[in-house]
């Protein structure tokens, strides 16, 4: 089986206040809603997050039960620092400030008004060093 799209689903109390977020901070677009659920995506990407109240009948109850969540979505964003600025003055808390990693991400992370990890990544050049010690060489 190979999938067609992929998409995942935040379980919320508050649909509506995360699809905010996710239209105000990520600049994605609301394709889907109906108050209990909201789809969200980039233009015509393939993939779509989807957002669901909790106790809806078309979520399990033992998914229902579950009011913290572990989950990671990173999203890859040209400028990691502009959104970090962004959030900020919405006064929304990051979870640490952005960080270069020498193996080629800008990045921070933030959670969603529902509790869900967001890992918000730019892609830059990974350190030469690193990149000599820990890359495939190509000849």
């Amino acid at each position: 089986m190979q999938p067609a799209a992929f998409g995942a689903t935040v379980v919320t109390d508050k649909p509506s206040e995360v699809a905010a977020f996710y239209t105000q901070y990520l600049d994605l677009q609301v394709g889907i809603d109906l108050g209990w659920f909201i789809t969200v995506r980039r233009g015509t990407a393939d993939w779509e997050l989807a957002i669901c109240e909790r106790g809806h009948p078309t979520v399990p109850a033992a998914v229902s039960a579950h009011t913290e969540s572990t989950n990671v979505f990173g999203f890859v964003v040209d400028d990691a620092d502009k959104i970090a600025a962004a959030l900020r003055e919405g006064r929304v808390e990051l979870e640490g400030e952005p960080v270069t990693e020498p193996f080629g991400q800008r990045h921070f992370f933030v959670r969603d008004p529902a509790g869900t990890w967001i890992d918000v990544i730019q892609l830059v050049e990974p350190d030469p060093e690193w990149a000599a010690a820990n890359l495939p060489t190509t000849s």
